[in-house]
């Protein structure tokens, strides 16, 4: 009988506990709500943010940064023969450093999991990197069909509710490994998002929240049950439908890929706390796989035939596919791959060997002139698309502009002289500075104190000095590379 007292002495104190823990807890509970189930209190009151009334906010259409078409065929020049010019400098020799031994594609493990949650794993090639991350299953939800600030703000708090920082701290790990840029983060989110979620709404909030979370500014708006992604930018992305928000652009960036245009949106004033950067500017080149594919390119210069093996890395030409559409000087920020500026520094270096300066630039004029087909951007891709040295050699037709940056970083690269953006309406041209005085026929200007000559890779057989009819009575904006 003593016994039994005891057992139902112990039963009862275990139950008395039981239930104050469960009464502390709900204590908890009631005292604040459903505040410990959010990671952080700027998501809370990001959710309550988001409850309120949004705005209508009318689209400005993509700005067009020169209205004046291109021509459909460019004219040619008649032949010139090399200019003797006594007093212009010889070429000094160009070092070719020795190409890198091709690297092995390689593979991102991801993070350990989380031991607090359910996780789930994705795999995904990121041009030519093999990507491996996992992440909490409560991240993969989808959202639904009717979309309300209301629902997004459910949705909003569905994820910081969730163990979402090992996938944050592995994308920054990511970043950090490749060197990614702002556009390189913002197709590694979206692609991370689109491998989570197969419903576009979904994967775009997914994306909307990550960016968020590593520091981004950027904004959601909504129509007709769809959602799109706003983005500012240092720098004016043209072609890119807009909203100005509070006194600053937001870029529709969606519709850098399919081109589908939006006339409003409901979206919010006022940001995410923390969040404040996007650039969309070029900084350097990610540290991708060598993937790389030769391209046979020739030319005639002065009755002599030319052909040489050019190299690009397919990792980047699939990278600056959709690159938004800015200012001239953002495409040659950062230097093509190693591959590529070997092969074209070693070709043409071979060719000017033992030239003087100015049949140097001449030569290099001719190559752009005559190795590559000419094509506007509307005709090849049906919208405006500027190119980066490696994509004009890439891509079987290229414009004025393209060439005209492919010259400048050619000249810059092999002769290490200054090159300017001679920017007409209709037209992109370039002038060359020499590293000293000459005294050359033709048309030259002056620049903050230097003589440039006019040299344009789009005119064909034209020399230093010589400008397309098209243009020669045009005013043209200079557009400086040094900087």
């Amino acid at each position: 009988m003593k016994k039994l007292y005891i057992f139902s002495f112990l039963f009862l104190l275990f139950a008395i506990t039981a239930l104050a823990e469960q009464s502390f807890e709900d204590y908890i509970n009631k005292q604040f709500g459903e505040f410990q189930n959010f990671k952080e209190e700027r998501d809370r009151e990001f959710t309550e943010f988001l409850q309120k009334q949004w705005k209508e906010f009318n689209a400005f259409k993509g700005i067009d940064p020169d209205p004046v078409p291109k021509p459909d065929k460019i004219p040619q020049a008649e032949p010139q023969p090399p200019k003797i010019v006594p007093d212009s400098p010889k070429v000094t020799k160009k070092e070719i450093p020795t190409p890198p031994e091709p690297k092995p594609v390689e593979k991102i493990k991801p993070a350990e999991p989380s031991k607090a949650a359910e996780t789930s794993e994705i795999s995904l090639d990121f041009f030519g990197t093999k990507l491996n991350l996992n992440f909490d299953k409560n991240l993969s939800g989808t959202f639904g069909t009717t979309v309300t600030n209301e629902n997004i703000s459910q949705y909003w708090k569905k994820l910081s509710t969730a163990d979402y920082k090992p996938l944050i701290n592995q994308i920054s790990n990511i970043r950090k490994k490749l060197q990614l840029h702002d556009w390189g983060i913002y197709l590694l989110t979206r692609d991370i998002s689109k491998n989570i979620h197969k419903d576009k709404n979904s994967a775009t909030l997914l994306q909307w929240y990550i960016l968020s979370k590593l520091g981004y500014d950027t904004k959601i708006g909504f129509k007709n049950n769809k959602i799109y992604m706003l983005l500012p930018s240092q720098y004016t992305l043209y072609g890119v439908t807009y909203f100005t928000i509070e006194g600053t652009r937001y870029y529709a960036v969606d519709t850098l890929f399919n081109r589908n245009t939006v006339k409003s949106l409901k979206t919010y004033e006022g940001k995410y706390e923390g969040a404040d950067k996007f650039a969309f500017f070029r900084t350097e080149n990610p540290k991708f796989g060598i993937y790389s594919t030769d391209k046979t390119v020739s030319f005639n210069y002065s009755g002599e035939k030319y052909s040489f093996k050019l190299r690009y890395n397919k990792n980047y030409i699939g990278y600056y596919k959709f690159f938004p559409q800015t200012v001239l000087n953002a495409y040659l920020v950062s230097p093509p791959s190693t591959g590529f500026q070997n092969a074209v520094v070693e070709s043409l270096s071979r060719v000017i060997q033992g030239k003087n300066e100015i049949e140097a630039v001449n030569i290099i004029l001719n190559f752009v002139q005559k190795a590559f087909e000419y094509k506007t951007d509307m005709d090849q891709f049906g919208f405006e698309k500027y190119l980066t040295p490696e994509e004009t050699v890439f891509y079987p037709y290229s414009d004025c502009e393209d060439r005209a940056m492919l010259f400048a970083y050619l000249v810059r690269e092999i002769l290490e002289l200054d090159v300017i953006l001679l920017d007409y309406p209709g037209h992109v041209a370039t002038a060359v500075g020499f590293s000293k005085e000459v005294n050359l026929e033709g048309k030259s200007i002056n620049y903050n104190g230097r003589r440039y000559y006019i040299a344009d890779p789009t005119y064909i057989n034209a020399t230093l000095g010589m400008v397309m009819p098209l243009v020669k009575n045009k005013d043209f904006k200079v557009i400086s590379l040094s900087n």
